[in-house]
């Protein structure tokens, strides 16, 4: 099985391309769908309430990512306690996921910070999808995400530049839907027949 990592940055297309290669039939993982669906679990919140206090609780006793975001602004320590009780979770599921598609001839993995928590050593490849600074900052807004979290989470990950050096392949999610399609598909082919 080849097992290839999608990566990038905050507001880049992740997610897109991702749905990209569902359309195309592989299998896929994704941490952030891993991560939002064990925020719903009740052992979870337990945790993040012990760490962070009650005040992270919407109305309806649901966690509110965005003063999670806030409070891990200015607060290291904080940022890394979190990681600590999603990291585990989420590699947990996706090695089931490895196990469970094993005869699959290629899987595709979506880890937004795989650079960053050191996990290219679990990938055969890295594919990195990438746009301008500007483009990324347009997306984040446009998502209604505030200035100051939006420079914050693209402040603390490794840049875009630095991921693309380290990349196997190179995707710009600025160009149109269809060149995008059409790209992947001339890229997958050829992997198939290297398989």
């Amino acid at each position: 099985m080849k097992k290839i990592g999608i990566t990038g940055g905050i507001g880049t297309g992740k997610s897109t391309f991702l749905k990209l290669l569902k359309k195309f039939g592989f299998k896929t993982f994704s941490c952030d769908e891993s991560v939002q669906r064990f925020y719903k679990d009740s052992e979870v919140k337990k945790r993040i309430v012990e760490i962070f206090g009650d005040e992270v609780l919407n109305f309806e006793g649901e966690i509110d990512k965005k003063i999670i975001s806030r409070k891990i602004l200015n607060n290291q320590e904080l940022k890394e306690k979190l990681e600590n009780i999603f990291h585990p979770l989420v590699k947990k599921e996706l090695d089931e996921f490895l196990i469970k598609n094993s005869e699959e001839k290629i899987v595709f993995v979506e880890v937004p910070l795989l650079f960053e928590v050191g996990w290219e050593k679990f990938f055969d490849e890295v594919w990195v999808i990438t746009c301008s600074p500007e483009v990324q900052h347009k997306r984040l807004l446009e998502r209604g995400c505030p200035l100051e979290l939006a420079e914050f989470f693209i402040k603390v990950q490794i840049p875009l530049s630095e991921k693309e050096k380290k990349a196997t392949r190179i995707f710009s999610s600025e160009k149109s839907f269809e060149e995008w399609e059409e790209e992947l598909r001339e890229i997958l082919k050829t992997i198939n027949n290297q398989q």
